[in-house]
């Protein structure tokens, strides 16, 4: 590698180095909802968990970010827990979040910056016909919980839930339990009955 003065540039304290543009990051939200309640390692994942984890990662990786999801824009106080540094959350109605999703792919200046997440086939057509990256969510999860911050999660560390059912049932309990429900309220409900009426 040639040095800046050889090339008869001054010398300067710190190589210069392009800076990296913040890329944008566009999310089809209810997409992204699903997955993370099936793959994601933290239990209960919902829109404010969701968009907490999204405003780290994108705080972390220098990303701008717009989530969208389908339906109207919630009140006021939803809106605000909804929000989030760095991020742009958008509600789709009267449209769906594929059409406004699309409307930005096509919008957009510069596809080679641009990078969706989704797993809706429309999009990933119009995102691979624009030339834009695409990320599936499965994957885009993984990036979102790395092996060591998943594995350092709280919930992830949770001993698993006590079951409250007994492993085996002795015969005097069971006798107890035929005693205590075996009384007679008429015939037997057949889940029929009500049709007569």
């Amino acid at each position: 590698m040639f040095s800046q003065r050889r090339l008869g540039f001054p010398m300067l304290a710190v190589d210069p180095i392009l800076p990296v543009m913040p890329r944008q990051v566009v999310i089809d939200g209810n997409n992204l909802l699903y997955a993370m309640r099936e793959h994601a390692p933290i239990p209960n994942v919902g829109r404010e968990t969701m968009v907490r984890i999204i405003e780290r990662w994108a705080k972390t990786h220098e990303e701008e970010v717009t989530l969208v999801f389908d339906g109207p824009k919630p009140d006021k106080g939803m809106a605000q827990q909804l929000s989030g540094a760095g991020l742009d959350v958008r509600f789709s109605a009267p449209r769906t979040a594929d059409d406004v999703i699309v409307d930005l792919i096509h919008s957009t200046k510069d596809a080679s910056a641009l990078r969706v997440v989704s797993a809706d086939t429309a999009i990933v057509y119009e995102a691979s016909a624009r030339r834009c990256r695409h990320t599936a969510p499965i994957a885009f999860i993984a990036e979102l919980f790395p092996p060591e911050r998943a594995a350092s999660h709280p919930a992830a560390k949770a001993d698993p839930p006590q079951v409250d059912k007994p492993d085996q049932v002795t015969s005097d309990e069971a006798k107890e339990m035929l005693d205590l429900f075996d009384e007679d309220d008429g015939p037997a409900f057949d889940g029929f009955d009500a049709m007569r009426f």
